[in-house]
């Protein structure tokens, strides 16, 4: 079964004097792309996050995001002197870069500095971030889980449509079969109609090479055959476990390259037309291809 490379996931609770939440997202992406947002006071959290998801994701661009609160009613917010500090020194150097230009600089007020990360901290210990950050990395098999699950029903979907993709090229493959078997009776008459119309005379023996040396230009078996063995590998992929999606956008662009030159060596409107709608159809299914993990 195939699995998606879009889902989401998300988990919240509290521990100690904190409040959690974490949001986990999948979208579709070349490779495996993982970012991991964490609070800069859980050090190493990030690249434990990173390893966890890419040991259970094959490919996509996933998002990891955590946010923490100080749970309500927990007394212990105290400003960060030095961060204060920080903030003034950096406030004055700007006015005075300001004034150098000639730009006017607004005053900074109090809700301007209480808004910079880390202006208002509270003591809470190491005993309570590090059971923060236990409880966290706890959660990560569950919220990867559920993830995994959103991209699974998502691939089911995804599935059902490639098939029902499958099953349509089937039935286009033989219909282009019996349009070939009549492309012959219709290839000779158009021939002799185009010979009729330059109103000159041409030997059988020489009219019948050159009917020959067409027909053999316009064969399209081996176009016909890779596709039968294309539609092969579709269904062997489908029902494959494994990540799929690369392997099935090579195969979409082959699929297409051999829709090509079947419409480029018809010489059938009948075939053509046939040929357009298998590549429409590709286009579809490589649309949904473009989602797979």
């Amino acid at each position: 079964m195939l699995t998606s490379m879009t889902g989401i996931a998300a988990l919240s609770g509290a521990v100690g004097p904190y409040d959690w939440s974490m949001e986990l997202r999948g979208v579709n992406n070349k490779g495996l792309d993982i970012r991991a947002r964490v609070p800069d006071w859980l050090v190493g959290l990030d690249q434990f996050v990173r390893k966890a998801i890419a040991a259970e994701v094959a490919r996509g661009s996933l998002q990891f995001s955590l946010k923490v609160s100080l749970s309500e009613g927990t007394v212990q917010r105290q400003i960060d002197l030095v961060k204060l500090e920080q903030i003034l020194t950096n406030a004055a150097h700007l006015a005075m870069l300001a004034k150098d230009k000639g730009l006017d600089f607004a005053p900074i007020g109090l809700s301007d500095i209480s808004s910079q990360n880390g202006f208002m901290d509270f003591d809470s210990g190491d005993t309570a971030k590090a059971e923060l950050m236990q409880k966290v990395v706890a959660e990560l098999p569950t919220i990867i889980a559920q993830l995994q699950a959103s991209r699974q029903a998502e691939g089911q979907a995804l599935h059902a449509v490639l098939e029902a993709g499958v099953v349509e090229m089937e039935r286009l493959l033989q219909l282009a079969n019996k349009a070939i078997k009549n492309r012959a009776d219709e290839f000779e008459t158009n021939f002799k109609a185009a010979i009729v119309r330059l109103k000159q005379d041409i030997e059988p023996s020489r009219l019948a090479q050159e009917m020959a040396i067409l027909a053999v230009k316009s064969d399209v078996t081996e176009e016909i055959d890779r596709l039968i063995a294309h539609l092969a590998a579709a269904r062997a992929l489908l029902a494959s476990h494994e990540p799929a999606g690369r392997k099935f956008d090579f195969l979409m662009q082959e699929f297409n390259r051999e829709a090509n030159t079947l419409c480029s060596k018809s010489n059938s409107k009948s075939l053509t037309a046939i040929g357009l709608e298998m590549k429409v159809l590709i286009d579809q299914m490589r649309e949904q291809v473009q989602n797979v993990e």
